[in-house]
């Protein structure tokens, strides 16, 4: 029987939250948890093989030109009986996904704590340069949950691209292989010692300047919008029942999570779908040749700018980021929940 408190066992329940920081939790605890548990690594690994789907159809539209067919179909029958090239490179991410989410948890957390701790002590204590203005430096804290949320983000998603960008190159290039090449040379180790052969060490960072590029903004926004809506609806997620018919508080807390989530995965995709597009191309090639000269981030984006190449697999990146930032991001707070140094979960 759990020993938890009772505003722990109400935030278990969707009845309430519970601020959670990186200095409140058992890191030890947090990882295992995150990585042996059933709570990580079985979610974690069923909501990669639910929506990679999402991502291969992404990735194989970027890549096309136009009046090229993307290889993928959104019929039901087509799906099922070519199931196996939806799910191309998934070994790769699930393989990588671990020491990847470890980086970018800790990155997450800890700069979270220490951007929002450090800017509530400025504008509460506001210099004494500025103490004329301490009234209207201080009606910006409301600001410090976004912004914070949102630095922490871009700074995180920064951090994991050493371990995210070989397992983008790697993954993206199986996924877009000709059916015939695939049989001979479509494994992990093959497409590695491809690279390696044809570009060196370096060729599994191809892309890297610009994944840097896409990942910052990407987190940031993501990040920050999210955390700012779900503030801004707490209003509406924490509101006391009445007892007359009103929605249920855990109803509302999966109005506000999906609702936030989906918010943000708008709002990324939106202003770094180019970047991502450009990114994926010089990855992968967008003909996915070796016999034809490479091309360069610049004559990539001067091609697709005279096509609507720039937007191209939008749709499935906001699905997908929406429907795994809704189903992470609520079992990820559950989790830090249970990490924290004063509860008891056994």
């Amino acid at each position: 029987m759990s020993s938890s408190t009772p505003d722990q066992q109400g935030y278990l329940m969707g009845w309430r939250k519970v601020d959670t920081r990186w200095s409140d939790m058992d890191v030890t605890r947090l990882y295992s948890i995150a990585d042996a548990d059933l709570l990580g690594t079985v979610m974690y690994s069923a909501l990669t093989v639910a929506l990679h789907p999402l991502t291969v159809a992404k990735i194989r539209r970027q890549i096309m030109r136009e009046g090229q067919p993307t290889g993928t179909s959104s019929h039901t029958g087509a799906f099922l009986n070519n199931i196996g090239q939806h799910y191309r490179g998934l070994g790769v991410v699930v393989g990588l996904a671990i020491p990847a989410r470890i980086l970018y948890i800790s990155t997450l957390e800890y700069s979270r704590e220490k951007f929002d701790t450090s800017a509530r002590y400025f504008l509460s204590n506001p210099p004494p340069a500025l103490a004329t203005y301490s009234t209207e430096i201080s009606g910006l804290l409301p600001l410090v949950t976004p912004f914070s949320g949102g630095i922490s983000g871009g700074l995180a998603a920064v951090s994991s691209q050493v371990i995210v960008v070989p397992m983008d190159v790697v993954s993206q290039k199986l996924m877009v292989m000709e059916e015939k090449v695939y049989k001979s040379e479509g494994s992990a180790m093959m497409v590695v010692k491809s690279i390696i052969r044809t570009d060196g060490w370096l060729g599994l960072y191809r892309g890297l300047g610009l994944s840097l590029l896409t990942s910052l903004p990407a987190g940031t926004i993501w990040w920050g919008t999210y955390t700012g809506m779900r503030d801004k609806l707490c209003v509406f997620e924490c509101s006391e029942d009445d007892g007359k018919g009103v929605t249920p508080r855990v109803a509302r807390q999966v109005i506000v999570q999906v609702a936030s989530a989906f918010g943000a995965a708008t709002a990324a995709s939106l202003a770094t779908q180019p970047l991502d597009t450009i990114k994926t191309r010089l990855q992968v090639g967008a003909n996915n040749s070796s016999t034809k000269p490479r091309s360069s981030p610049r004559s990539i984006a001067k091609e697709l700018i005279s096509t609507p190449g720039l937007y191209k697999g939008l749709l499935p990146r906001i699905v997908h980021m929406g429907v795994w930032g809704s189903v992470l991001s609520a079992a990820y707070e559950v989790l830090k929940l249970v990490s924290r140094k004063d509860y008891d979960y056994l």
